[in-house]
């Protein structure tokens, strides 16, 4: 885990910080690999591993689950640090590093510094990684799946969404002087090009009008993330199947609820 990071990814939140590390802190795995060499070759071998583990043969739903654990591993710190140190964590550097586990999923990114700080908007501190580094494992997972990029930004854009959310209603950012940093990190999520023009790839994951943040309406998905594919996994709360499915029964039953508008647009 970053040493910067550590006190805001404590307790149970602990998991959500300790797979970004820096060179020469703590431990690090073994089998590294430069951030160059994630390509299609290495996307098709962490598949491999992975479905050794799971026992599924599935590419897309194991190329969206992983997806999903590979957001849900870098993002925390690249936004707490923009969010509360206003720093850019450098995912472009040469120096990054890869390390994998055993099931094919990422043990630890290990990056060369946890760079400094900077008068920079969130989205302009975010863009090494939503720029640069995301982009490029997607296209070597989407390769080596034969998935849809935007399967795999959906299902990590709906992460993407929860950590956002949460981040802004941690302790760390109640005090009065967060209040426009928590603004800026709830705004970067909503909107799918911030104001000095970066690009949030993640934004979209929900249908328009069903997202977390419409009130009464359940949130679904733009598309299906394939997890009732493996094993021992079911259908989610936001999965557009299951939202069809309630919204032709209220339907049926003559209610017609608010929320079988949203889960019937596609």
């Amino acid at each position: 885990m970053i040493a910067l990071l550590a006190p805001f990814f404590a307790g149970p939140l602990r998991p959500f910080g300790e797979r970004l590390a820096i060179a020469g802190e703590g431990a690090v795995q073994p089998s590294p690999l430069a951030a160059a060499a994630l390509d299609r070759q290495w996307a098709a071998g962490c598949l491999d591993r992975s479905a050794r583990t799971l026992g599924c043969d599935d590419r897309r739903a194991l190329a969206a689950a992983w997806f999903r654990d590979y957001t849900l591993a870098v993002l925390p710190g690249a936004l707490a640090a923009a969010a509360l140190h206003r720093r850019s964590l450098p995912f472009g550097h040469p120096g990054v590093s890869w390390h994998g586990a055993a099931d094919g999923r990422l043990a630890s990114l290990v990056l060369p510094d946890a760079g400094k700080p900077q008068r920079a908007t969130l989205a302009a501190q975010l863009a090494p990684l939503l720029d640069g580094h995301l982009p490029q494992v997607v296209a070597a997972l989407a390769a080596a799946a034969r998935v849809s990029p935007r399967l795999l930004w959906c299902t990590g854009g709906v992460a993407a969404a929860g950590v956002a959310r949460q981040l802004a209603a941690h302790p760390a950012l109640a005090a009065p002087q967060y209040v426009e940093r928590r603004a800026e990190v709830l705004a970067w999520i909503e909107h799918a090009v911030s104001a000095d023009g970066f690009a949030n790839p993640f934004h979209g994951a929900f249908r328009p009008g069903a997202g977390p943040e419409a009130p009464g309406v359940v949130p679904v998905r733009r598309n299906c993330c394939l997890n009732y594919r493996l094993p021992g996994e079911g259908q989610c709360g936001t999965c557009p199947r299951v939202a069809g499915a309630r919204a032709l029964n209220a339907v049926g039953s003559g209610l017609a609820p608010a929320t079988a508008a949203a889960a019937t647009t596609p």
